[in-house]
């Protein structure tokens, strides 16, 4: 059995290498063919040699599983031991464990956070079947598209295998507890089939539903089925009222189902759409198209093959298919908040680094302090792989409690960015912890913990444990090379932290000239309502005019009204309905080319209540009624594009949209101060104001069966929303009010995104200065700590305190400026990533940088004071006592 021994020795040798199976298998192989070629020349039977064979064979391999199972529970042992060792010392030094958990915590709490929005708005699909494949069809990627030019696009286009219309559509909710206006869309009935959305209760619309007289169904939200309907199960088959016609419900959608997600995104209820009579129109661009590609079809041959048909139509129907733009789906989603949340991540991501670093300057700490226990193990035979695991497994015991910790912090986080964001980010409401975000969170933890476990074990490879283990051998200090890894490690902490710093600092000085701009009316102290009249008694047009007048006037009697007024869409809060006008004396403009302006209506008051500034001429005022010629005021932009270098006052225009076959003339009675419209950063758009009672085709058309009220107050506008609602109610119980909101709440809105960018960015910014800060405290505390017999030598020789206290600031100042250096060089590089979202400031701003360098360096300054403050007050002869 002398083989067998040999074998075993050979197993203990494989023994914790990778190729041991192999080898084994082999050796065991081999020695099975050799045991019966020696049987067979002895003499014995083969059929009895292969027995006696297998005999030993299964002895060797009992032995080889022994070694196997050995081997495992060594090395199970050994972690076991490795884990005891780390909890031991986590709770030998509660401060540290607690500190060090509490830092990586909060970064790895920031970045999942942000990483969980990042998800959901930019990273996960839309929730339609092939969302890649979708696309919208629009003017300039952004406008509508007219009836007639939809069914034709439609029709002549080859790359689609499905095109879709959406229009949208407010109707006013009754018969439920509370009258409603509600957010709705009307669908052709293939888009929803074209989406694959799949309703959760009854169905969705079928062919032919978009006729005339059989489109009153309508496919309610889940937000709305559950408000309203009390979930109701057996909601399918029911009736409802929407401006006071009866629909039958036929469906609910999914929790998750949202259309479209980039416009009309408050959507909660949709009906089919009966283009009807306006199937041949042109000119009334209202629909929305959005479109599912041919398999194999991709999307230059989409845009090449409607950019032929627009031509075609182009030439046919001159000035109705120019700039026809095919767009995917889900960048029109994410188009304006791509870039500010790649920013924000990336800001996290510094974060991150940034507490890494401080935590690796603890850990470095740390381990300069174990050095004599370090130094016993080398001694010991210890190996670098055998330290390495023991730190490593440290490592993962302070990334596991800092993922768990970081996860409760990213839970709260997105509830407060949830809470706090603007409505401009698509999605937001769908942002949570997930799978993918707990996986995200427990890699970033892993990562660190391997990083944090090389630090110390590279340092320790360095020590020398003959000299480590002399009595007293604390000035051997942490070891060759460790000044210069904590050294490198708070400059690239300075140097991320002024790119954060540089980062917020551009996007302050962004909001604050954005905010410096003048809006063109006073928010201040003024209240809004919209209130609709759609389905009631008060929506026939003989009496449309009389209620809005009442209205107006019975809030004007309210105890601290000022002045009281109406308009069709609110600035900023509202609709932007652009039309055609013709000039009087003009030549007959080619088609596509005519002057074109906001399309406002309003009532006397509104001017002086919005506190919008009449440069020349009047305000619509009272005596604008029916019985009156027409009259219009302008606003600045129109009378500068439209009559350069004329007097437009007393100038006669024509709406083709205003009318009902016949041109009515209007006179221009006044020029208005530009106001802001639908882009608080954009430059307002030519505007026109008609007035609103005595425009008959108005009132006698759908579009004014709402108007928002407004209303300038002497004190607090909130507290007159109550007293508002009554007048309204008073009237009619049964009309919805909607939208009640001041014009400082107004104006917040329209600057919500960047206002949310800069908190953001600020928060993180604060945090990295703080934390670059209390780096630059940490090392320049221990090299004061280290250096304590040399600074003794020194004051002994005659050094002052003021030239020790200069020597340390020194020591600070520098990492500082290299810090700073290093920043100001990624700073340049990375700030133009940010153009797109600086209004007014360059990205390369002199001011910006200056004060931020100003700033951190003042800080790190500061941080470094107290340790030089100490090492001044260094007694040289404790100092010298110390043994080298």
């Amino acid at each position: 059995m002398e083989w067998l021994g040999r074998l075993g020795r050979r197993l203990n040798m494989l023994r914790g290498r990778r190729e041991f199976d192999d080898d084994l298998g082999e050796e065991m192989r081999l020695h099975l063919e050799l045991r019966r070629e020696d049987a067979v020349r002895s003499g014995m039977a083969p059929d009895e040699a292969n027995a006696a064979a297998k005999r030993q064979f299964g002895n060797a391999t009992l032995l080889a599983e022994d070694s196997r199972a050995e081997w495992g529970w060594a090395w199970l042992e050994q972690a076991t031991q490795d884990l005891r060792y780390a909890v031991r010392q986590m709770a030998a030094m509660p401060g540290f464990t607690a500190t060090a958990v509490a830092v990586l915590a909060l970064g790895i709490g920031a970045n999942s956070a942000i990483y969980s929005v990042v998800n959901s708005v930019l990273l996960r699909p839309l929730a339609y079947k092939d969302p890649e494949q979708l696309v919208t069809i629009l003017h300039r990627g952004v406008f509508p598209a007219s009836p007639a030019n939809y069914l034709d696009w439609q029709q002549q286009s080859r790359a689609f295998e499905a095109m879709a219309a959406a229009e949208y559509w407010s109707p006013n909710l009754t018969g439920t507890e509370t009258p409603e206006k509600v957010w709705a869309l009307r669908l052709t009935p293939n888009m929803l089939p074209m989406l694959g959305a799949k309703p959760l209760l009854g169905r969705v619309f079928a062919a032919g539903e978009d006729q005339p007289g059989a489109d009153r169904e309508v496919v309610l939200g889940y937000s709305i089925w559950q408000r309203d309907f009390a979930a109701d199960r057996t909601i399918a088959g029911k009736t409802i009222l929407l401006d006071g016609a009866p629909y039958t419900v036929i469906g609910v959608m999914g929790r998750d189902f949202q259309f479209a997600p980039f416009w009309a995104t408050r959507a909660e209820l949709w009906a089919p759409l009966a283009l009807g009579p306006r199937a041949a129109n042109r000119t009334a661009n209202s629909l929305r198209l959005f479109a599912r590609l041919k398999a194999g079809t991709t999307l230059a041959q989409a845009r090449d093959d409607m950019a032929a048909v627009s031509r075609r139509l182009e030439r046919e129907f001159p000035g109705t298919n120019r700039e026809v733009v095919v767009t995917p789906l889900k960048q029109n989603v994410i188009g304006s908040v791509e870039m500010p949340l790649l920013v924000m991540s990336g800001a996290v991501g510094f974060l991150l680094l940034i507490a890494c670093a401080n935590v690796a300057h603890m850990l470095l700490a740390r381990a300069a302090s174990r050095q004599k226990e370090i130094a016993l193990r080398l001694a010991l035979g210890a190996g670098g792989t055998r330290l390495f695991r023991q730190f490593l497994m440290e490592g993962l015991l302070l990334g596991g409690m800092s993922a768990v910790a970081g996860l409760g912090f990213a839970a709260e986080a997105v509830k407060a960015l949830v809470a706090l964001g603007p409505a401009a980010i698509p999605r937001l409401a769908m942002v949570g912890i997930d799978w993918r975000v707990t996986v995200f969170c427990l890699g970033l933890a892993i990562a660190t913990a391997v990083v944090f476990s090389l630090l110390p074990t590279l340092q320790a490879r360095k020590w020398e444990p003959g000299a480590a283990l002399k009595e007293r051998s604390q000035s051997a200090g942490g070891g060759a090379g460790l000044p210069h890894t904590r050294n490198l490690l708070v400059a690239s902490e300075i140097a991320l932290a002024f790119i954060l710093l540089i980062g917020a600092g551009l996007l302050v000085r962004s909001f604050v000239t954005l905010r410096s701009l003048d809006a063109g009316f006073n928010p201040s102290r003024v209240i809004s309502m919209l209130v609709s009249v759609a389905g009631s008694a008060q929506d026939e047009p003989a009496r449309r005019e009389n209620f809005y007048r009442q209205l107006v006037a019975d809030v004007q009697r309210l105890p601290g009204v000022e002045s009281a007024g109406a308009i069709n869409h609110l600035p900023l809060g509202g609709d932007l309905w652009v039309f055609p006008f013709q000039i009087r004396g003009r030549p007959e403009p080619k088609p596509g080319e005519s002057p074109r302006g906001v399309y406002r209506l309003v009532m006397p008051g509104y001017f002086e209540t919005m506190k919008i500034a009449i440069v020349r001429g009047r305000a619509i005022a009272e005596q604008d009624d029916a019985t009156s010629p027409g009259s219009i005021v302008i606003s600045e932009r129109a009378a500068r594009t439209y009559w350069p270098g004329e007097d437009p006052l007393g100038g006669r225009i024509s709406f083709e949209a205003a009318g009902s076959g016949t041109r009515t003339w209007l006179t221009i009675v006044g020029i208005a101060k530009d106001v802001k419209q639908g882009d608080w950063a954009a430059d307002p758009l030519p505007e026109v104001y008609l007035a609103a009672l005595q425009n008959r085709s108005f009132l006698e058309s759908p579009m004014s069966a709402y108007l928002t009220v407004v209303a300038r107050t002497a004190a607090n506008p909130a507290a007159l929303t109550a007293a508002m609602k009554n007048a309204v109610w008073s009237r009619n119980p049964n009309l919805p009010i909607s939208d009640v909101q001041t014009m400082e709440e107004v104006v917040t809105k329209a600057t919500a995104q960047p206002r949310f960018e800069v908190i953001l960015l600020l928060i993180f910014a604060a945090i990295a200065f703080a934390l670059a800060a209390a780096g630059i405290y940490a090392v320049v505390s221990f090299s004061v700590s280290r250096r304590t017999k040399e600074i003794g030598i020194r004051m002994s020789l005659g050094a002052t305190q003021t030239k020790i206290t200069r020597a340390v600031l020194r020591q600070g100042l520098l990492l500082g400026l290299a810090g700073s250096a290093i920043g100001i060089a990624g700073a340049l590089l990375l700030s133009r990533l940010m153009a797109g979202m600086l209004f007014g400031v360059r990205p390369s701003d002199p001011a910006t940088f200056t004060v931020v360098a100003l700033i951190l360096n003042g800080a790190v300054v500061a941080a470094s004071y107290l340790p030089a403050r100490r090492a001044a007050r260094i007694d040289p002869i404790i100092a010298l006592r110390q043994d080298g």
